[in-house]
């Protein structure tokens, strides 16, 4: 009932829409947040947004995080790139992985990103009353998790299971990350609880949240999302807040980000059961033999590569921007 209710309320991936029409180029590019190549469309009027090639858009923005944006703004305008034999229709270069066709079979994301949503609610909830018993001043201890400072995004309800979910599920409708991500995000989460005692709160859980997301699915996915492609869905953060933002989490979790797939399978289970409780199908599947040999063996790796460049290199600062 709960779920069926937010559907009715929250327009998914609303905190990224943007505008359906434009009177000037100049207009909607600063509705788009991309007003600083406003001198590279000098010039142009909207309709030749309709015509732009591929291969001229990657001249006027040559950043794939932009660009990428650009073109999620477009088709609002109701145009799409025209179709030509001679550009090939992905893209993949070292500096991007946004570009990739993934070959996961998707579940139905809706179901997993509401249970993650009704997990980190209630924490939020639980650290509130704490908060307000102790009288923590949260903000004070751990400053970059302020979403006062940088909010994710503007105009969502931070304090409601929908806002939760609507920002999840923004996050997920441009970055494609394999659902698992999910499911080990919120791993991340309750490990930094654990460790620091921090609490979730209405002005902290949303950069924890996309901190926990870029590390979960560097450790997961083979062809991660670099933190350039991050600055991108996310437009108010730069890839110095971006890189600042994970190193904290990281040395705040210690640099653990190793997971045994016992541990994975416990919160698999968890998200599972508060799913079906809620009468909702969670398609999701539980990791095979070799899916928990692999995320064992990369959460490992992962976590003595961190070591090693706080080793040699006074920080990690080279493998979390990477």
């Amino acid at each position: 009932k709960r779920f069926h209710e937010m559907k009715q309320t929250v327009k998914y991936g609303s905190s990224l829409s943007f505008p359906s029409e434009a009177t000037s180029v100049d207009s909607w590019l600063d509705a788009i947040g991309l007003e600083k190549y406003k001198a590279a469309f000098q010039g142009f009027e909207v309709q030749d947004l309709r015509t732009l090639t591929n291969s001229r858009l990657r001249e006027l923005i040559p950043a794939d995080g932009p660009r990428k944006r650009w073109q999620l703004a477009r088709k609002e305008l109701g145009f799409n790139l025209p179709e030509s034999s001679t550009e090939p229709k992905l893209k993949f270069n070292s500096t991007s992985s946004l570009y990739i066709n993934s070959t996961i079979s998707v579940p139905c994301i809706d179901e997993i990103i509401f249970c993650v949503s009704i997990v980190i609610h209630d924490r939020v909830d639980e650290g509130e009353q704490q908060a307000l018993v102790s009288g923590r001043d949260v903000a004070n201890i751990f400053p970059m998790f302020d979403v006062k400072q940088k909010p994710l995004f503007h105009q969502v309800d931070t304090s409601s299971e929908a806002g939760i979910f609507q920002t999840i599920k923004s996050i997920y409708a441009i970055a494609k990350f394999s659902p698992e991500c999910l499911v080990i995000s919120l791993l991340y989460i309750e490990r930094l609880r654990s460790i620091t005692g921090i609490l979730l709160l209405t002005s902290n859980w949303q950069p924890i949240l996309l901190a926990a997301m870029v590390v979960a699915q560097k450790v997961w996915d083979d062809s991660s999302l670099l933190n350039v492609d991050f600055t991108m869905i996310c437009s108010a953060y730069t890839l110095k807040d971006i890189n600042s933002l994970e190193k904290r989490f990281l040395e705040l979790l210690e640099f653990n980000v190793s997971i045994t797939a016992s541990l994975y399978a416990s919160y698999y289970f968890e998200l599972r059961t508060l799913c079906e409780k809620s009468e909702r199908p969670f398609t999701l599947k539980p990791l095979g033999d070799e899916e928990r040999r692999r995320l064992e063996q990369r959460s490992l790796a992962f976590k003595d590569e961190l070591h090693q460049q706080r080793r040699w290199r006074s920080g990690p600062a080279d493998v979390v921007s990477r």
